[in-house]
């Protein structure tokens, strides 16, 4: 009893490029060349694409420059509203806690008029 299974070979890479080469040489019977449909394709996406990587690119440095304004804005601006805030707190503090002493009147019979 024979129980070695045949396994199929695999093909070499040389033997696998001879099957291709058909392949490629092959000329179109029917039909414009490819190129010449694709080419006005290829050059219109060009032609847009320009413009729009301009548009893009201006867009994002528009972006960039208000967000580094709104950054220096709340950079310069965090002392004075802390100082504003400080100044408004101390304001309410001292009027509320820190009262002078009322002096009460008193109606004495012995002192001289």
């Amino acid at each position: 009893m024979n129980t070695t299974a045949s396994t199929p070979e695999r093909p070499t890479f040389g033997e696998m490029i001879a099957g291709i080469v058909p392949l490629l040489g092959a000329v179109a019977g029917y039909g414009p060349p490819v190129i010449s449909l694709a080419g006005p394709w290829l050059l219109v996406g060009l032609m847009l694409a320009g413009p729009a990587f301009l548009l893009t690119l201006v867009a994002v440095m528009v972006v960039a420059a208000t967000v580094v304004v709104a950054l220096s804005a709340a950079i310069l601006a965090a002392p004075y509203l802390l100082v504003g805030r400080l100044r408004s707190f101390r304001a309410r503090r001292v009027f509320r806690h820190d009262r002078a002493p009322q002096l009460a009147t008193l109606a004495s019979t012995r002192v001289a008029t």
